[in-house]
């Protein structure tokens, strides 16, 4: 059994996560302006009022740099394998151990996601522990850590068994 663990510095950019779009993302929005250049009608001045009320609220959005979930085959949801300890919520690093035991029938690789969260869901923090070939009935101890913002209230535990996929 092997059990390894995913901080925000292990993230390689582009592998996975909001990463790996951006430049799609960049370029659809090149081609967008670039689109809306071109009439010859003179562009309306935007009402500042609109404009405004269209802004992205910065408590509402998640970290770009969380660390990367390991994809699984075959998930089967086993949250309840997991104990987890004491979750703290205040901002910055912040730990939680817990302990995962195995209720499948044959050796797994489970993967063990911390989120913390906001009232309205906002992943705020992310912790990720991997065990890989967990026995039917073996217990393995873990320990997430992330880097977690200001406004976190509760910690959201996932913990997915399976087959992890070739990492590419």
């Amino acid at each position: 059994m092997r059990i390894r663990t995913t901080r925000r510095a292990d993230v390689v950019p582009g592998s996975v996560g909001p990463r790996r779009h951006r430049g799609a993302l960049v370029a659809v929005l090149a081609l967008a302006a670039t689109a809306g250049c071109s009439g010859d009608e003179p562009q309306a001045e935007p009402d500042q009022e609109s404009s405004s009320s269209a802004a992205v609220d910065p408590a509402r959005v998640s970290p770009a740099d969380l660390p990367e979930i390991p994809e699984v085959r075959d998930p089967v949801g086993a949250v309840g394998d997991l104990t987890l300890g004491e979750c703290g919520t205040g901002p910055g690093e912040v730990s939680v151990s817990g302990e995962v035991t195995s209720s499948a029938e044959i050796r797994r690789d489970v993967v063990v996601v911390v989120s913390w969260t906001n009232d309205t869901s906002d992943v705020l923090g992310r912790g990720v522990a991997v065990v890989e070939d967990l026995e039917p009935g073996e217990t393995a101890e873990v320990s997430l850590d992330a880097e977690v913002a200001e406004g976190a209230t509760r910690c959201v535990p996932n913990v997915r068994r399976g087959v992890l996929a070739p990492r590419g």
